[in-house]
């Protein structure tokens, strides 16, 4: 009796978070929950909403301590060590996360998700290889797993232990998963506007937006009619202001791929444009079943898709010159005549300081801000070999995990680097303070063989000159389009050698370093970096010659 009124109790408390959430009280269902897995610590399905929702609010300290209370009961209990997991990296101990996890692996070597979730803390260590391996045994313990496909893809394009030839045969393999389709209606009429569709999860403040507001406040809207179609669930200020660009916007986050083909079919798209490739919460298998006759790949990926069913991928000949890597790709590469990125800067953004930050400290400071599993092997040499040449130096490494005390000293003394020369950030609570930083940088570091981007940008905006090394894919030949297109053509390096002279002659040069300091922001603001209308009209002259091209055929 007393089992099934606890049952009814929990199943009527239940119902009430439920209709809590629905109208929109987040708070009021967290504490019915609480409640619940109070009275009842053991319940299932109460501790999974209660998780869910802590998640959902950034309750971390809370989420710890339910997770610890229940394990009093159930030691080791896997769902429960992984919720615990979580809550650490919610707070950023992430050493603390990768011993729940490991834990978890061992007791349950199949627990696909753990092995994920491993890996994502293993990345954001700079453990590269392990992450890589944790999401290789996530992907092989549940086979069919679009995230562990994706996490694996994208994570390989950070290696510099992967060859391009490698990386492009895997993203190939991935692809043939999904079965050509081809397009049996005509194009477009002559006279009507070609109708553009944008997809992303990232029509928010994130790199993809500095990139794509640009082209969606100067497209023609007599030539062109312009959907975006949001795929993912964040949405903030800047998606406000994104949308008010267009005429049409599309929220397709909850739609499954067959209804979101549906829409995209009856809106008559001609040209849709992917902006995510294999990062979250990308919608590749909805490119795949072709819902437009034309459909390409642009900004969010800095590789092929691996999908047949893309036609195109928008580049330059910078970032991938003619004959260096078609080979790489399913998707037929078009170039712009001019970059392929096109960059708005925050309008929050501070002033550079006046003057560069040697003038203060007497000692030049490089930095970094990159992604810190930007940071590989060969790097690592290159900047060891700066800080020996450039005695009076130090460098500046920025990155979230470098919040972890732990974190921190087990990172730096993997990396080898002079302890007594090596400054680490951490988090930042808002884009006006990261930026801030780059007052105390003298000369920014690329990363190789992923490059920055939008780190790349900031930098420049701040008044910061970027050195960066060229390879031979497009992710390491980023930083030579945007420094080409910004006037810096000095600073692309095609050798580690090079890399490394050319950051030592820089901060060997005080006075270009003032220059640039003074000069860097007016020169990007008239750079073609930052011309959007021309690189829209550029752009749409692309768009209108696919469309011709196709319709003759």
């Amino acid at each position: 009796m007393s089992m099934m009124h606890n049952d009814a109790t929990a199943a009527i408390a239940l119902h009430e978070a439920a209709r809590h959430l629905s109208a929109g009280d987040q708070e009021g269902a967290l504490q019915i929950l609480q409640q619940l897995i109070t009275q009842q610590p053991l319940h299932g399905e109460a501790f999974a909403a209660l998780s869910d929702l802590c998640s959902l609010l950034r309750r971390w300290e809370l989420l710890t301590n339910i997770c610890r209370q229940r394990l009093q009961h159930l030691p080791n209990d896997t769902e429960t060590c992984c919720r615990y997991a979580q809550a650490e990296l919610g707070q950023r101990h992430y050493l603390r996360a990768v011993a729940l996890l490991e834990g978890v692996v061992r007791r349950a070597p199949g627990h696909a998700a753990a092995w994920h979730e491993l890996g994502r803390v293993m990345k954001r260590l700079a453990r590269l290889d392990e992450a890589l391996d944790c999401f290789h045994r996530a992907e092989t313990a549940d086979p069919g797993n679009r995230i562990f496909q994706d996490s694996l893809l994208f994570t390989q394009l950070f290696s510099d232990a992967c060859s391009p030839e490698k990386i492009a045969a895997a993203h190939r393999a991935w692809g043939r998963n999904f079965s050509p389709v081809t397009w049996p209606e005509a194009l477009w009429r002559d006279g009507d506007r070609i109708t553009v569709g944008y997809l992303s999860p990232d029509f928010r403040e994130h790199s993809v937006a500095s990139f794509i507001e640009p082209v969606l406040h100067h497209h023609n809207r007599h030539r062109f009619k312009i959907i975006c179609y949001q795929c993912g669930p964040e949405q903030d200020a800047t998606t406000k202001r994104l949308c008010s660009m267009v005429e049409n916007w599309r929220d397709i986050t909850d739609l499954d791929d067959a209804s979101a083909y549906d829409l995209i079919v009856r809106d008559g798209v001609t040209l849709l444009v992917d902006l995510a490739g294999h990062t979250a919460w990308n919608r590749l298998p909805l490119m795949a079943l072709r819902p437009a006759p034309i459909q390409l790949t642009w900004i969010g990926y800095p590789h092929s898709t691996g999908l047949t069913q893309i036609d195109y991928r928008i580049t330059d000949t910078v970032a991938d010159p003619p004959g260096l890597s078609e080979s790489l790709h399913t998707e037929h590469v078009v170039r712009l005549p001019a970059y392929f990125l096109c960059y708005t800067p925050p309008a929050d953004a501070p002033q550079p300081a006046i003057f560069s930050p040697i003038q203060q400290s007497g000692v030049i400071t490089f930095g970094c801000f990159n992604n810190l599993a930007k940071i590989t092997p060969t790097l690592l040499d290159c900047w060891r070999s700066l800080l020996d040449q450039v005695p009076q130096s130090r460098l500046l490494i920025k990155g979230e995990a470098l919040d972890d005390p732990a974190a921190q000293a087990e990172l730096l003394k993997r990396f080898g680097l002079p302890e007594n020369r090596v400054l680490a950030c951490g988090w930042t609570p808002d884009r006006i303070s990261h930026l801030a930083l780059y007052n105390q940088v003298d000369i920014a570091l690329d990363t190789w063989p992923y490059n920055g981007t939008t780190t790349t940008c900031e930098a420049l905006w701040m008044g910061v000159p970027v050195v960066t090394l060229t390879g031979t894919h497009h992710a390491s030949r980023v930083g030579a389009s945007l420094l080409t297109s910004a006037g810096l053509e000095f600073c692309v390096c095609q050798s580690a050698e090079e890399y490394v002279q050319r950051a030592a002659e820089l901060a060997g040069n005080l006075p270009l370093l003032q220059t640039l300091r003074r000069n860097l922001r007016a020169m990007l603001s008239a750079s073609p970096l930052m011309d959007g209308s021309g690189f829209t009209q550029k752009l749409e002259k692309l768009y209108c010659e696919l469309v011709s091209t196709n319709s003759a055929q």
